[in-house]
C-alpha cells in the first residue's frame, strides 16, 4: 500500500503535468540563495466548483482593500522575546540576516513574476515559522508591496503566538475551510506597526490535508491569488515529512523555501525532503539556528 506522501507525490505530478521540472535546491548558509537559471513557469489554478457555503468562484468580487482590513496592535516587547523583528530595532542580531535572505528572495520572486512563496521544513522545530514570519515582516519594510503571511500550518498553527495576537483578535482559516464564514475579506488583519497583513490560524485539526485539497480549500488558494492581485503572498507551510499538506499546496505556488536547523533533522531527512519538492520551484535553503561568532560582522541567526 503507498504511503500518503507517495500518493501525494503522484496528486502533485498530476497536477503539474504540463510543468517543467525544476532545478535542484540551492544549498546556503543563512540566507536562501536564488539560481539566476530558476526556470520560468506558470502555476496553474484549480477551476472553482461549487463548495459547501461557498460561492463557485470570487473572481466576481472586488479585491480585497487591505487598507480597511482590522488593524492589530502588536507589543514589541513580546515580538523581540519570541525572536520576531522590530522595524523600530534595525540592530537586532538577525535583522541583517533576514534583510540578505529578503534581497534573494524578492530578486528571484520579482524577476519571474511570483507572488506566492511557500516556507517548509523537513521536520518539526526547524524554525520555519519564525522565518516565515520575519521575511514576511522584512519584506513589508521596504514599503515597495503589500505582503500578506498565511499560516497554512493547520497541524500546529503558531504563528499567532509569535506575533502575540489573541484568538479573539482574528477569525480562523479553519471557520473559512469548514464554511463558518464565506468572506475572505473577514480573514485579514493588519499589523499596524509593521505594515504586515496576515490570515492566521487559530486550532490544530488532524487531518488537516483533507481540508486543503477539498473544492473549499483549492478555492480559498485560489481566490487569495485572485483578490489581493498586488501582494506577495507568504504561506507558512506545515514539515514535508509529517503530513502531506505542503504537497497538497504546492502546485498552487508559484515557488517554495526549505528550512533547515543546525543540527536539527538528520541528512537522510533533509535529502528526503528536497526530493519530494524537486517537482516544484525551490528558490533555496535556510540555514536556521545557526550561531556565527559575536565579532563585528558576524551574528546569530534564530
Amino acid at each position: 500500500m503507498k504511503s500518503y506522501i507517495e500518493r501525494a507525490i503522484e496528486l502533485a505530478k498530476a497536477k503539474r503535468k504540463h510543468v517543467e521540472p525544476s532545478q535542484e535546491p540551492i544549498e546556503s548558509q543563512v540566507e536562501a540563495a536564488g539560481r539566476d537559471n530558476v526556470k520560468r513557469r506558470r502555476t496553474y489554478a484549480v477551476p472553482h466548483r461549487a463548495t459547501n457555503g461557498h460561492p463557485a468562484s470570487a473572481s466576481h468580487l472586488p479585491p480585497i482593500d487591505l487598507a480597511k482590513t482590522p488593524a492589530v496592535t502588536t507589543d514589541g516587547g513580546i515580538l523581540r522575546h519570541n525572536r520576531v523583528l522590530v522595524e523600530s530595532d534595525p540592530m537586532q542580531p538577525a535583522s541583517n540576516a533576514y534583510r540578505m535572505l529578503r534581497t534573494r528572495v524578492m530578486r528571484q520572486m520579482r524577476m519571474n513574476g511570483w507572488r506566492r512563496l511557500g516556507i517548509t521544513a523537513a521536520a518539526p522545530n526547524e524554525g520555519k515559522t519564525l522565518t516565515a514570519i520575519n521575511l514576511a515582516v522584512a519584506i513589508a519594510a521596504e514599503h515597495v508591496q503589500p505582503v500578506v503571511l498565511v499560516d497554512l500550518d493547520l497541524r500546529r498553527p503558531r504563528a499567532h503566538q509569535y506575533l502575540g495576537i489573541d484568538k479573539s483578535q482574528f477569525t480562523s482559516v479553519g471557520d473559512y475551510l469548514e464554511g463558518r464564514t464565506n468572506s475572505l475579506d473577514q480573514l485579514v488583519v493588519t499589523l499596524s506597526e509593521q505594515g504586515l497583513s496576515c490570515i492566521l490560524s487559530a486550532r490544530p485539526y488532524e487531518r488537516s490535508s483533507d481540508l486543503l485539497a477539498s473544492p473549499q480549500g483549492q478555492a480559498f488558494l485560489a481566490d487569495l491569488a485572485n483578490r489581493l492581485p498586488d501582494a506577495l503572498l507568504i504561506f507558512d507551510l506545515p514539515p514535508l515529512l509529517s503530513t502531506d499538506d505542503p504537497l497538497v499546496v504546492a502546485p498552487m505556488l508559484d515557488a517554495l523555501l526549505l528550512v533547515v536547523a543546525e543540527k536539527g533533522a538528520p541528512r537522510s531527512d533533509v535529502a528526503s525532503a528536497a526530493k519530494l519538492l524537486s517537482e516544484f520551484n525551490l528558490l533555496g535553503t535556510v540555514l536556521n539556528k545557526s550561531v556565527e561568532r559575536s565579532d563585528p560582522g558576524y551574528y546569530a541567526y534564530y
